[in-house]
């Protein structure tokens, strides 16, 4: 009984640390494990598991690579993939030096040296959101170490937002619900949740802050450059999205016309977790090969 008691009340102290110590255990039970190393005189986090073509992923603004990518990299894994995904520098475990502008060039030198740190002379490479962006700037300048391509509800074209940006750093209970429901998260958070939740914002918000306003002064939007890309790509997209509307989704389509625009009705803008069951198999297939022909808009059904 007191070890019961004992768990409950951690878990109304800290229900973040709880439920990423969970995710860590199921990510370990899948072979997924945490490393740290330091580049660039930063310590980094990530996460890496699988033998095999090596694929790496990236995850979105005010994320981490657990968060992102816990329902996708053990299907990765078990499909006979290396998994690679890092905390960018100013997320998640990783250090976040006030000295750095987090833009997303900045970042994108940082996957450069991700890739040296651990000796990947080609790979696959993904990104969600943010992450997106940050990926298919590496491509455009590293294309021979991009075997594949992947973006999943990716910023990187010119839009103006429908949202208020305050949003990605909420500061009451009621920003926490508008929060969960642009991105289309599944459920809302309990008091107690929320509570935690405004602390760690509290204390990194500096961080998305500075990337945001480095990312709308649109200096690195890739309008006029994205047609360069002419790797392999899959491009998934929730049909739902509030944040990257899928018109920029079908407008990344048009520009690369050897991408598979890959659309999850009744997602938003997380579809790797909240659309994994129909995500998976379809980025399982692209990254085998046995994908939809290039230029192919096609729907993520349901079982």
């Amino acid at each position: 009984m007191t070890s019961i008691v004992a768990l409950a009340i951690l878990l109304w102290r800290a229900p973040l640390w709880v439920n990423g110590q969970l995710t860590r255990f199921r990510l370990a039970r899948a072979g997924i494990h945490s490393r740290s190393m330091v580049i660039d005189g930063m310590r980094i986090h990530y996460i890496e598991g699988g033998a095999g073509r090596p694929v790496v992923l990236l995850h979105g603004l005010a994320s981490q690579a657990q968060q992102d990518w816990s329902a996708l990299a053990p299907d990765l894994v078990q499909a006979g993939f290396h998994v690679y995904a890092p905390d960018l520098p100013g997320f998640g475990q990783s250090d976040k030096p006030s000295s750095r502008t987090y833009s997303i060039p900045e970042q994108a030198a940082f996957v450069n040296s991700f890739f040296d740190a651990n000796h990947l002379r080609q790979t696959a490479l993904g990104g969600l959101s943010m992450g997106g962006w940050i990926a298919a700037t590496v491509a455009l300048r590293q294309p021979q170490r991009i075997s594949r391509l992947l973006l999943f509800d990716s910023a990187g074209l010119y839009f103006q937002p429908g949202f208020d940006s305050i949003l990605f750093t909420p500061q009451t209970s009621a920003q926490v619900d508008q929060f969960l429901a642009l991105v289309g998260a599944p459920a809302r958070f309990p008091e107690f949740v929320k509570r935690d939740f405004l602390a760690a914002t509290k204390r990194d918000s500096w961080v998305v802050r500075r990337a945001w306003d480095s990312m709308i002064a649109g200096h690195d939007v890739l309008d006029s450059k994205f047609s360069a890309l002419k790797m392999p790509m899959l491009i998934v997209w929730g049909r739902e999205d509030r944040v990257t509307p899928l018109a920029l989704g079908e407008a990344m389509h048009r520009a690369a016309p050897q991408s598979v625009l890959a659309v999850c009705g009744g997602a938003g803008h997380i579809a790797p977790s909240t659309c994994a069951d129909r995500v998976n198999p379809a980025v399982l297939a692209f990254l085998s090969g046995a994908g939809p022909q290039p230029g192919k808009t096609i729907a993520l059904s349901g079982p």
